[in-house]
């Protein structure tokens, strides 16, 4: 089976019945603009829909400001009771966690990101892994927007530039020095998706396009709503299946419910949120996901 958006496309157009077959996404027809305008959102509230395995990634995340201004080169206006704000990475769909990192491991810098805090120290690993003494904890953060960090480099083609624009950044702030941060990535590419992932993809956007395509307006609801179920059912597998194989928690615990085990060794409370086990939660839940009759699942 090929691997192309067009072939997602097509696979969609056979569910609702079409006789069309796209050759490239942007060749201009009826059928391939309103397919173009829906795969691309579709694609992003799928992804945040279950925490899909392949679309998991962790990756170090890069220092914007240190209220405590002890690194160089960046700003110093963090919200209190933040101590670090982080550029929300540009690839994200939705944040997972943020990793405790007690022992400051820096683990390499980003490109075009700050030096180290001590600048004569080699950046290595403390050398202990999770699987041998060491064991990943999440700490508490917050998503939010930057209203005085804009980037002026991305000012010509800001739509294109996810989290940036002339009116602010979006930023993450967090307790954490040498950061990371664990997220859904962006998977553009159809060949980096699972099986069940694909099949959800094509009922999903099939719904969405069924009534612009359709010109039996009462068929095309009896083929929105038979598509809307097979997507349904493909998201309770993927969430059933990734809850299985990862390591995941859906439930949602109030803060002072977190706070009673958070103490451990350090200081772990909301006062001290970058030592200890913090008040953190091993991954948010999954989106609910809209679909073309009102309902969200």
């Amino acid at each position: 089976m090929s691997n192309l958006p067009a072939d997602v496309i097509n696979q969609a157009l056979d569910a609702i019945g079409s006789d069309v077959i796209i050759g490239e996404p942007e060749e201009g027809t009826r059928e391939a603009q309103v397919c173009l305008r829906a795969y691309s959102q579709c694609v992003r509230q799928l992804l945040r829909a279950a925490h899909w395995d392949f679309a998991r990634k962790q990756a170090p995340m890069l220092l914007l400001a240190d209220r405590t201004r002890q690194t160089p080169n960046v700003g110093y206006d963090v919200p209190w009771p933040w101590n670090y704000e982080y550029q929300y990475p540009n690839d994200c769909l939705k944040m997972r966690f943020v990793p405790m990192n007690n022992f400051h491991q820096n683990s390499g810098t980003p490109d075009g990101n700050i030096v180290p805090r001590d600048s004569l120290a080699p950046i290595s690993e403390c050398g202990l892994s999770p699987g041998n003494q060491l064991r990943m904890v999440p700490s508490r953060f917050v998503v939010s927007t930057d209203f005085n960090n804009v980037q002026t480099v991305f000012q010509g083609d800001w739509w294109n530039q996810q989290g940036s624009s002339p009116a602010g950044t979006t930023v993450v702030l967090s307790n954490v020095y040498h950061a990371h941060a664990v997220y859904t990535a962006l998977m553009i590419y159809p060949n980096m998706w699972d099986a069940l992932f694909r099949d959800a993809m094509v009922a999903y956007l099939a719904q969405t396009i069924a009534l612009p395509l359709t010109k039996d307006k009462k068929l095309g609801l009896a083929i929105r709503n038979e598509q809307i179920q097979i997507a349904k059912a493909k998201l309770t597998q993927a969430r059933l299946t990734d809850g299985n194989e990862g390591w995941y928690s859906t439930d949602h615990n109030p803060d002072w419910m977190r706070m009673r085990n958070s103490g451990a060794w350090g200081n772990g409370a909301f006062g001290n949120l970058g030592s200890g086990d913090g008040a953190g939660v091993l991954g948010y839940g999954w989106d609910s996901c809209g679909f073309g009759d009102g309902s969200a699942y």
